[in-house]
């Protein structure tokens, strides 16, 4: 009898549990699919179903860390009205830019700016290089934002030109996602850089007990960095050497995509890196904000989006969304996950029936096997829709790039998965330049000759079992 009352007393507990759940699910009006997915995890897993929603269900940043993100979005808002003030000459005589820059601008604030000093950087050690140099040339403040970083092969020249400039007096920040960069920031040589001056910030800690503080698996995805307002490097790769990183995951070498900038463009990454350490840390580093000149003489138009949890949650889907429906001739994609969202989804095979030559780039081989299984599922109706899907076969293709008709580029961290979309901390550059453009199709183009193009009548004839699994897959889909 005794077993019976605690029986009941624990089955009434779990009800009102899965009931209250379900109820604030649903009212939080978000995807359908997202909505469906959670409900399907609560009704089918008893208990863990709860304790994973509890987890992982929304996207609360904490309570400190929202007050600040609100705090210093107002402290920021003179910054942003000068910078603002001459962006309107931009954009007057640029009909393509002007929807996706205008709706970018409204997430986050950042206005749109002209510089004529970039460059490409596709090569790890090429970008070693560079970095080390701009390090040895620092004389007052760098930020560093990285997912991940690994002291091995070249970044540990890298990490030894950071603590050179701390040294010499530069204020060296370093701010690395706590699951990320884990091995790194529990190491000898990190504790080492900061006795010898270098300020490394561990952001977004996993506490799997603390369920009520914030969601666990929030991550600081960003790869940017920026050198006394001068310069700027953002795009796809994570501080680590292709050479040593995961290379006994089966997957091959990872291939990234990196931009060195110069410029007032530098001055608002750099704003944005301050924003990100001040609701870390609390500490004001307004003294490090810089105002853009917005020279009249720039012919490439380039703008910064973050994203993330602490802004517009729907701002990048929306800035998506509108580069391809705004698309006229083509539009390719390079992305090492591939999980839209329904949306998304539409538009590129609305995309590829009005006309357009869509292409989409993945890699092969990848080390997130159901992100690749979920992917999948989509590919027969983006091929019967007439969008070409090549797949990567020289490594792992962490490119992340987005070109509108040889005119618009968006390059940065961000994957097509909802992940990257709704979750994480991310960056994108949208760039408005025809030899930008130039420069990253070109890079793309040696992506596609090393790359097999899916058929579409051997594709649909896969083995039962694949198209299963993938189908499986794709119910996980919007929680990826």
């Amino acid at each position: 009898m005794h077993w019976d009352w605690l029986l009941s007393i624990g089955a009434g507990f779990y009800t009102a549990a899965v009931v209250a759940l379900s109820l604030r699910i649903l009212m939080k009006r978000r995807p359908v699919g997202v909505t469906l997915a959670w409900l399907l995890f609560l009704f089918i897993l008893p208990v863990l179903g709860i304790i994973f929603y509890l987890l992982f269900g929304e996207r609360y940043i904490g309570r400190i860390r929202a007050k600040r993100a609100r705090n210093q979005y107002q402290d920021y808002s003179k910054w942003l009205e000068r910078t603002l003030q001459k962006q309107n000459q931009y954009l007057k005589n640029n009909k393509p830019l002007r929807p996706v820059m205008e709706l970018a601008q409204k997430g986050f604030g950042l206005p749109v700016i002209g510089t004529n000093k970039w460059r490409l950087i596709s090569h790890a050690n090429e970008l070693f290089r560079s970095l080390i140099s701009d390090l040895q040339s620092a004389r007052q403040v760098v930020f560093i934002e990285f997912y991940i970083l690994e002291d091995e092969g070249g970044v540990h020249e890298v990490l030894s030109a950071m603590t050179e400039a701390a040294k010499r007096g530069v204020q060296v920040h370093l701010m690395l996602d706590s699951v990320g960069s884990g091995a790194f920031l529990k190491s000898k040589r990190c504790s080492e850089m900061i006795k010898q001056g270098v300020k490394i910030l561990e952001v977004l800690h996993a506490y799997p007990f603390r369920l009520t503080l914030r969601r666990q698996d929030l991550r600081q995805h960003r790869k940017l960095i920026t050198i006394d307002n001068q310069i700027a490097y953002t795009g796809s790769m994570n501080l680590v050497d292709p050479e040593f990183f995961k290379t006994r995951s089966g997957v091959g070498p990872w291939i990234d995509l990196m931009a060195r900038l110069e410029g007032d463009i530098a001055k608002v990454t750099q704003a944005a890196l301050i924003f990100d350490w001040e609701m870390e840390t609390g500490t004001r580093l307004e003294k490090y904000l810089a105002y853009p000149t917005l020279a009249n003489n720039c012919e490439t138009l380039m703008q910064l989006l973050p994203t993330g949890p602490a802004f517009n949650d729907e701002i990048l889907l929306q800035v998506l969304l509108t580069t391809v429906h705004n698309a006229r001739r083509q539009i390719t994609l390079t992305t090492p996950y591939f999980v839209p969202d329904d949306s998304l989804l539409q538009a590129l095979k609305a995309a590829a029936r009005r006309g357009l030559d869509v292409t989409i780039i993945v890699p092969k081989k990848n080390d997130s096997k159901l992100a690749q299984l979920a992917g999948r599922s989509f590919y027969e109706d983006l091929l019967t829709a007439g969008v070409k899907i090549q797949r990567y076969v020289g490594g792992l293709l962490h490119t992340k790039t987005v070109i509108i008709d040889r005119d618009l580029v968006l390059l940065g961290s961000v994957n097509l998965d909802m992940r990257s979309i709704w979750l994480n901390f991310e960056s994108t550059l949208i760039v408005d330049d025809a030899e930008f453009c130039a420069e990253v199709q070109k890079v793309v183009d040696d992506y596609s000759k090393n790359a097999e193009l899916i058929d579409l009548a051997s594709w649909v004839n896969r083995p039962a079992h694949r198209r299963l699994l993938e189908n499986i897959a794709q119910l996980a889909s919007p929680l990826l």
